[in-house]
């Protein structure tokens, strides 16, 4: 079955191929929409969002150093910190990404910048989406194993960080209870060379993902929320699925799976959505506790799981229109109050 998914992934982009450097990957993946999908920026119409994600990955883990008794840590950290909003003038959305992601003994520091432009429909608003990103890939020196020092491509890649420029591509459709997108990154697979050897190319990847709204019929106070995401860069597919109960849109958490990698613990709040104060309404919280399910997790010195924090703000940009006016009673159909 992946192998079917994984051709027709191959048809639909026309020849992307298999790559080594891949995005960075979240638990809580509806809220990074924007790093992995350009169309999705200013999805939430007239509105400011600063978001910002935190994950621990692989906690605990110690990799041997072979012909040694030692061990060093090489778990992986991941920062990322989005700013979306919607300008009525650009008839779309702006958005930044920044991201830091540390993975054994490489450290990648990334910028994306993007527009999307919004096309309303009958029944909701498609976001076409474009992106250009920067990426600086380096190793961390502190980090090498004692047999790792002198090697010139190591050597070349500690002393001298690789920046390199990119694009990505993305499709976001928004309906009153339900999304979808897909989206292509790192599209021109930027490379680089020492010599005669290639030792650093990024990964095209592509993401199909999307999810729902349902309320739960003897209770509306709550309702049900699946996420899905499928992903690939043509070497393997990946799958996530995230399910969130959610209560008066105040209380949330639920369950995520990932294949062969993780289950997590989902929870979080929007404490102030009640409040009338309406700046203070748009901040979400949330944690995320994953159990690793892969062979990382077994045996003395694996990893005990992942931790993952998201911190959101939104508030409205453009202050409400009122309407007033004044006129005979006989005509107060002409005038909107």
């Amino acid at each position: 079955m992946r192998r079917s998914v994984a051709i027709l992934f191959f048809v639909i982009m026309c020849g992307f191929g298999v790559n080594a450097q891949q995005d960075a990957q979240f638990t809580l993946f509806p809220w990074a929409n924007y790093y992995f999908n350009p169309g999705s920026a200013g999805e939430q119409h007239n509105t400011l969002c600063f978001t910002g994600l935190f994950r621990q990955q692989y906690a605990g883990y110690q990799d041997a150093i072979p012909n040694t008794d030692s061990s060093m840590s090489t778990g992986g950290q991941q920062i990322l910190f989005n700013m979306e909003s919607y300008l009525r003038k650009l008839k779309g959305g702006l958005g930044l990404s920044l991201i830091k992601d540390k993975n054994g003994q490489f450290q990648n520091v990334g910028l994306r910048l993007g527009y999307a432009y919004k096309l309303n429909l009958p029944s909701g608003r498609l976001g076409i989406g474009f992106q250009v990103g920067f990426l600086q890939q380096s190793l961390v020196e502190a980090e090498l194993r004692p047999n790792q020092i002198g090697d010139p491509l190591i050597d070349a890649l500690v002393k001298d960080p690789f920046m390199n420029f990119d694009v990505n591509f993305g499709l976001f459709y928004k309906a009153s209870n339900w999304y979808a997108g897909a989206s292509a990154t790192q599209i021109l697979t930027n490379v680089r060379i020492s010599g005669d050897k290639t030792f650093l190319k990024n990964a095209r990847q592509m993401y199909l993902h999307g999810g729902s709204i349902y309320a739960v019929p003897f209770d509306p106070a709550w309702t049900i929320e699946p996420n899905v995401m499928l992903k690939t860069d043509f070497s393997i597919v990946q799958f996530d699925l995230l399910v969130i109960a959610r209560y008066n849109n105040i209380l949330w958490g639920g369950l995520h799976y990932r294949i062969d990698d993780a289950v997590s613990v989902v929870f979080g709040a929007r404490p102030f959505y009640s409040d009338p104060n309406p700046y203070l309404k748009g901040l979400d919280m949330g944690l995320a506790y994953s159990f690793t399910t892969s062979k990382l997790g077994y045996r003395p010195n694996r990893s005990f799981g992942d931790v993952e924090f998201v911190v959101r703000y939104c508030f409205d940009i453009f202050k409400p229109v009122y309407y007033s006016g004044y006129g005979s009673t006989r005509h107060l159909y002409k005038n909107q109050y």
